[in-house]
């Protein structure tokens, strides 16, 4: 017989009751069973994969999910009862007497390695876990070792006085939830630069689109600016906690100020005398 989740949630369903629900459709204990066809699916970063799920019919009646992982991680991939999952499709539409559950799960990222199960549940207060298919586990591949990194592109950049400079940063998807801070310096007496979820920070704005699911860019710019500014600046990735835990830094970007502001011309006595002259001109033509 294919396994049974035990799922905090929804107790494993007493094998007494089981059978007897079976047998009200005909079928034995021995006979169902939650079919995955595939043990293992590999696939490259961007790919769509299809795993497959078959339960036989007549079966009692209630949903059938999919999760990804067992036990205490486990995450609700997809249900039948039309919701929507961004990503995730049924590969046959909902009918009477069905029995291929199998989804389709697009643009795939490593973030979605791991083991998969098909799971059905009977109707009850609430539903109970009473059988899963065996797994498939999907393997992630054609991933490079950037993709696992804070990404800050400039290894150092050089501006004036005045001017705006831009940091930029790519953080992968992949990574556990929490927020994004930059840096100046290291260290226990270095300085916030910038927080995306809370703070004022009148000299610099955030390039990316954080109301945008996945976003990935957490650059930002930093305007008027002044010799004070110089220094290697961070972006740093933390992860969720109470406090949140630092999780990643990126290698860091150094900043060195030099020169003079772009429209500063000197004072010189030839200069004040035109500027002088001019004004005299001025009136004259008045």
């Amino acid at each position: 017989m294919m396994p049974v989740l035990d799922f905090p949630s929804c107790p494993r369903l007493p094998s007494l009751l089981l059978a007897l629900l079976l047998k009200l459709t005909g079928t034995s204990v021995e006979d169902f069973q939650v079919n995955q066809p595939e043990s293992s699916v590999s696939a490259k970063v961007g790919d769509v994969i299809t795993l497959g799920c078959n339960i036989p019919a007549p079966s009692p009646v209630g949903p059938v999910l999919w999760f990804k992982d067992a036990r205490l991680e486990r995450k609700l991939i997809y249900s039948f009862n039309g919701r929507r999952f961004p990503r995730v499709s049924p590969v046959v539409n909902p009918m009477a007497n069905q029995t291929d559950y199998s989804i389709r799960i697009r643009d795939v990222s490593p973030k979605d390695a791991g083991m998969y199960y098909c799971v059905k549940l009977t109707i009850g207060h609430p539903d109970m876990a009473y059988i899963a298919g065996p797994g498939t586990y999907v393997s992630v591949s054609g991933v490079t070792h950037e993709m696992f990194k804070v990404q800050q592109a400039e290894i150092s950049q050089t501006v004036s006085p005045g001017e705006t400079l831009t940091l930029s940063c790519s953080i992968p998807d992949s990574f556990p939830n929490g927020p994004v801070l930059w840096f100046k310096g290291t260290g226990p007496n270095r300085e916030l630069i910038y927080n995306f979820q809370r703070g004022l920070f009148p000299r610099v704005n955030q390039i990316g689109n954080m109301a945008k699911a996945g976003n990935k860019d957490f650059s930002i710019r930093i305007s008027e600016i002044s010799l004070k500014d110089a220094g290697t600046y961070f972006c740093v990735k933390f992860k969720e906690g109470n406090p949140d835990i630092e999780y990643q830094s990126g290698r860091g970007t150094k900043v060195t100020v030099t020169g003079t502001r772009n429209n500063f011309v000197p004072d010189t006595p030839g200069r004040h005398f035109l500027a002088t002259r001019g004004t005299n001109l001025n009136k004259n033509l008045l």
